[in-house]
């Protein structure tokens, strides 16, 4: 089937497109500010960087291929939007990775138990054997609405594409 989806469809792939595209431009933008602002890293440091740029230009990857119309770009969304589903810190070992826009809500414990709720934009957090005792759960809601968003719009176009197929002699 080509990619001429119907006008609504075609919005929605733009919408998603441009969504993913901006919020890797802008975490590459953070990365190479906070390259440019080091003194020295270490290798650690420079694995924790090359994960963190590869997940940005995966989500420029996945903007890209929405804007195109390529089919094969929601199922890449999908996994980048679950990516950034939920973040965490436990014993030292922290995951964080938003492209676009995040609103979550979570838990921190530190000495005390306490509820928390963040929206801010791109960013991400790898850390591997850290001092930080912090133990530290966020969901992300907008990543929750978008991987729907997504399931709703995939079942729309095999709907579409099943309608196409009956319809044909």
């Amino acid at each position: 089937m080509t990619n001429d989806y119907p006008k609504d469809i075609n919005i929605k792939f733009n919408w998603m497109g441009i969504y993913q595209l901006a919020g890797g431009i802008v975490g590459l933008g953070f990365i190479i500010l906070l390259i440019t602002r080091l003194p020295s890293f270490s290798i650690p440091f420079l694995l924790i960087i090359l994960i963190s740029l590869g997940l940005f230009l995966y989500s420029i990857y996945c903007g890209t291929l929405l804007i195109k119309r390529k089919k094969s770009g929601l199922n890449h969304s999908l996994i980048n939007q679950f990516l950034q589903l939920v973040n965490f810190s436990i014993a030292g070992f922290a995951f964080s990775y938003v492209s676009g826009l995040f609103i979550s809500a979570g838990v921190e414990s530190n000495d005390s138990l306490y509820m928390q709720t963040n929206i801010g934009i791109s960013g991400c957090k790898i850390a591997f054997n850290s001092d930080n005792e912090t133990f530290l759960i966020n969901f992300n809601f907008l990543a929750l609405f978008l991987i729907i968003f997504l399931f709703r719009l995939k079942k729309k176009i095999s709907e579409d594409e099943f309608d196409v197929e009956l319809s044909q002699p």
